[in-house]
């Protein structure tokens, strides 16, 4: 079966066209971007005391962060990507409960100077 040169063409062509679309399609990118902000995220909480103050909401940041560049490690990029997002979230999460926890434990202290503070105030004075 012989073709006419302007049909082979055509044919070379959706052919060339559907290799790429394949390739291209199949091919992910690395999510080194992600998986560096994970990795700031949770520097940021370890700053925070999130540690202290947050210490399963940390843990689990530092869980993804590692499985994160365990799946690069592995060239499983979209489950890198997830969670290395997952991770993000977590480390704001635990940063957010450490410094509100940080600032209840400054306010109480606050309000500790205040009431002593008042009594002193209010103590008799010796004539």
């Amino acid at each position: 079966m012989s073709f006419s040169p302007r049909l082979q063409q055509w044919l070379s062509l959706a052919a060339l066209c559907g290799i790429l679309g394949v390739t291209g399609c199949s091919s992910v990118r690395r999510p080194e971007a992600e998986v560096a902000q994970a990795n700031l995220a949770l520097r940021q909480a370890t700053e925070s005391k999130a540690p202290v103050y947050a210490p399963s909401e940390f843990r689990a940041a530092q869980e993804k962060t590692m499985g994160a560049q365990q799946a690069m490690a592995e060239e499983d990029y979209v489950h890198a990507r997830r969670l290395a997002e997952q991770a993000v979230v977590d480390a704001q999460l635990a940063q957010a409960r450490a410094n509100a926890a940080e600032a209840q434990k400054n306010t109480e202290e606050t309000r500790a100077a205040v009431t002593a503070l008042r009594q002193e105030a209010n103590r008799p004075t010796a004539p």
